[in-house]
């Protein structure tokens, strides 16, 4: 709010013009919620492809479906910790799992609430299969490849663009600082940009502007697979 309000004074030098530090806000607060919620999925979707890797390797040792997923539980936690979002479903799945709940059941309840496609299509593989007697460990190490192929190749994509961002994000913020100087230097220079109707629809084009090329330049870097 802060950072909105000096933009809006910045811009209009009025306690008015602080009024559009509410919308900017509400704009914010949707952008860094979405933000938020592609690392979470990125996040699950790693943890995931660790939990069924696990659910491979004790299935190809001749554990049973439902020994496999107590025995993913166990690696997500050494692996991720107790409190990570797969290893506390893991653990919510085999609590269930405990009073004969079916396995893909739970598997495709997860993947609805999970909201990722990747999760989503693997559970209706595994439950197709795990229906038709299909050979579990070929389907999961196929699916779970694949998986892990997309996100080695999201994080080299990733990698190759985090200049490029980091340059898209200083020029983003050099507007605020050459008007903040011009404001505190020359401030007369820029005044006939103030308190009058021309000034204010210069200054409002200016910020559209901005903000158009701001949104434009997190979608050119916002790759994904």
């Amino acid at each position: 709010m802060l950072t909105a309000a000096a933009v809006s004074w910045l811009f209009y030098r009025s306690r008015y013009g602080m009024v559009l530090a509410l919308p900017i806000c509400a704009l914010y607060g949707r952008w860094y919620q979405k933000e938020q919620g592609k690392k979470r999925q990125e996040k699950l979707l790693g943890e995931f492809a660790d939990g069924m890797q696990a659910v491979s390797a004790s299935l190809l040792a001749g554990s049973s479906v439902e020994n496999a997923w107590r025995a993913a539980e166990r690696e997500l936690a050494a692996l991720h910790g107790r409190e990570a979002m797969m290893t506390m479903e893991f653990r919510r799945m085999n609590t269930e799992i405990g009073m004969n709940r079916p396995v893909e059941e739970l598997l495709l309840e997860f993947a609805g609430r999970s909201g990722c496609e990747d999760i989503e299509n693997f559970a209706g593989i595994f439950s197709f299969a795990k229906r038709s007697g299909g050979d579990f460990v070929k389907i999961i190490r196929a699916t779970i490849g694949r998986i892990s192929g997309k996100i080695e190749v999201e994080r080299e994509i990733a990698t190759v663009v985090a200049g490029k961002k980091l340059e898209g994000r200083i020029m983003n913020i050099m507007p605020f600082v050459i008007l903040a100087y011009l404001n505190l230097a020359s401030g007369e220079f820029i005044d006939a940009l103030y308190g009058n109707l021309t000034g204010i629809l210069v200054m409002s084009g200016a910020l559209l502007t901005f903000a158009v090329s701001v949104v434009i330049s997190e979608r050119i870097t916002d790759i994904r697979v």
